[in-house]
C-alpha cells in the first residue's frame, strides 16, 4: 500500500508510524525548509510502555510540492495540516488533480472545512476521520522519562472513528499498524457538535491559565456551558441535526468537573502542561473555528453573546 501523509507534524508522523508497521510504504508531503530534518527520521515514544521506550521512524518518502505526486499509485493520502493550513494557497486543488483516485482522509476539526474541502476534491474519495489520540513534542517542562526529544503519543480507551464509502480500507490499513481505529456510519453526525464543547472549553481553561483549579472558580465553567450550548445549536442549523444527547450531557459543566478529575488519574502525561502548549500553537485554529460559529449563529439569529466572549480569551500570533 502507497501512503502519503500530508504534514509531518505530531499527527502525521503518528500515523505514518503506524501505517508503516502496517506494512504501507510512506512519503511525507511537506515544506521545503522542513525536508532535510524529516529526511532524518523521526523518534516516537509510546506512552503505553512504562518506561517509554524511543522508536525510530525513517526510511520514508519525502516530497515537497503537489506536482511531485503525480504519476504514483497513492492508495491513501491522509491531511494531517491545521484548519488555516488547509486553505493556504492551491496547494490542495493541486493535489486532488496530481493523485488521481486516492482515497483522501479529511481530519480537520472546524465547522466549515468540510464544505470548502469538498468542493475541491470530490466526495466520493473522502473518508471522515477524527484523531482520537494525544501526541506531543516530548519532553514536557518537568519531564525526565525519555531518552532523547521526539514525540510521545498515547491511545486513550475508544478508537479513532472513520466514515465513507471507502472508510474500510483505512481502518484495516491503520489496525494493521496497531493505531486504533474503526468504521462508523457518519462522523461528521458527532464531530462538529464535540470541537463545538471542545473549543468552549478550551477558551475558559485559557482565560483560567490553564489550571483546572482555576477554571472551576467564578462564572468560567458557566460560560463555557452555555458558550457549549450556543455553538452546539449553530452547528446543529448548519448541517440540519441536533447533537447527540450524549455530547449535550457531556458538555455540562458538572460532567466536565467529573471529567477532568478523571483525567488527572488516567492520561499518563501532565494534562495542564499538555493543553496549554498544545492548543497556543494551534490557537489561529481554535479562533478560526469559534468565530465561524459567531458568523453562522449571527447569520441564522441565533444567541452568540457567551461563544464572543469566549473568543476574546484565545490569543492568537
Amino acid at each position: 500500500m502507497r501512503v502519503l501523509i500530508v504534514g509531518a507534524g505530531p499527527v502525521g508522523q503518528v500515523f505514518g508510524h503506524h501505517l508503516a508497521l502496517g506494512g504501507a510504504e510512506v512519503t511525507f508531503l511537506i515544506k521545503p525548509a522542513y525536508a532535510e530534518d524529516c529526511r532524518r527520521g523521526f523518534t516516537l515514544y509510546a506512552l503505553d510502555r512504562k518506561p517509554p521506550q524511543p522508536h525510530r521512524f525513517a526510511g520514508f518518502g519525502v516530497i515537497t510540492a503537489p506536482s511531485a505526486a503525480a504519476g504514483v499509485p497513492w492508495d491513501h493520502i491522509y491531511i494531517t495540516v491545521s484548519s488555516t493550513a488547509l486553505r493556504a494557497g492551491t496547494w490542495l486543488a493541486e493535489l486532488a488533480a496530481a493523485t488521481g483516485d486516492a482515497t483522501i482522509v479529511f481530519l480537520q476539526p472546524n465547522l466549515d472545512d468540510r464544505t470548502f474541502f469538498t468542493s475541491i476534491v470530490e466526495p466520493r474519495r473522502v473518508v471522515d476521520g477524527t484523531i482520537a489520540f494525544i501526541v506531543y513534542h516530548a519532553p514536557l517542562p518537568g519531564e525526565t522519562r525519555f531518552a532523547e526529544p521526539g514525540m510521545a503519543y498515547w491511545f486513550p480507551p475508544g478508537p479513532s472513528p472513520f466514515s465513507g464509502e471507502r472508510a474500510t480500507d483505512v481502518v484495516r490499513a491503520l489496525r494493521s499498524g496497531k493505531l486504533p481505529a474503526r468504521r462508523v456510519r457518519d462522523v461528521t453526525a458527532a464531530a462538529p457538535f464535540q470541537t463545538a464543547v471542545l473549543y468552549a472549553y478550551l477558551a475558559a481553561l485559557e482565560d483560567a491559565g490553564w489550571s483546572f483549579a482555576e477554571l472551576r472558580r467564578g462564572d468560567r465553567m458557566r460560560l463555557a456551558g452555555r458558550g457549549a450550548a450556543q455553538a452546539m445549536a449553530i452547528a446543529g442549523h448548519q448541517i440540519a441535526r441536533r447533537a447527540p444527547w450524549r455530547i449535550r450531557l457531556a458538555a455540562r459543566p458538572f460532567v466536565i468537573r467529573i471529567v477532568l478529575r478523571l483525567a488527572r488519574r488516567i492520561v499518563p502525561l501532565d494534562l495542564e502542561t499538555y493543553l496549554g502548549i498544545h492548543f497556543r500553537k494551534l490557537a489561529d485554529q481554535t479562533q478560526a473555528g469559534i468565530q465561524s460559529y459567531v458568523a453562522h449563529g449571527r447569520t441564522a439569529g441565533l444567541p452568540v453573546d457567551a461563544i464572543e466572549q469566549l473568543a476574546g480569551f484565545v490569543e492568537t500570533a
